[in-house]
């Protein structure tokens, strides 16, 4: 996925861009990371997934990828998708989406997150991941 020419600026197609770019890199395309998160990049689960240490202590592009490198050897075949169309608040900076990740056996989390956008790049990523009652 391509980000468009001008990210300097949140826009709905910016932000929308960015997190599926985010939502690809979870799915483990780890292809420059550093054209969408910012050097300084930082996430902040609202629980720790699987027990992985201090994650509050991540910082950088090469940090989150290979976090995320390790939760997909521990936990292959996962896939990450958006639930519609992230909320954009260009004014914040920020962005907001919904999302579910379904296992191998066809169980399904779900979670938010709340990005924070700095030139045109993620910033900050804030997660919460739970068991949300789907609806039949």
């Amino acid at each position: 996925m391509t980000l468009p020419a001008s990210t300097d600026t949140l826009t709905p197609a910016t932000g929308s861009a960015l997190v599926e770019r985010w939502t690809a890199l979870w799915n483990g395309d780890f292809g420059d990371p550093g054209s969408f998160l910012a050097p300084d990049f930082r996430i902040r689960f609202g629980s720790n997934p699987d027990g992985s240490p201090d994650t509050d202590g991540l910082r950088g592009p090469s940090a989150i990828v290979d976090m995320i490198a390790g939760h997909r050897a521990t936990h292959p075949g996962l896939r990450y998708a958006v639930e519609d169309t992230p909320v954009v608040d260009p004014a914040l900076g920020r962005a907001a989406v919904c999302w579910y990740v379904t296992r191998p056996d066809g169980t399904q989390k779900s979670g938010i997150d709340l990005f924070e956008v700095v030139e045109g790049r993620i910033a900050t990523v804030w997660s919460v991941t739970g068991l949300r009652r789907f609806a039949p």
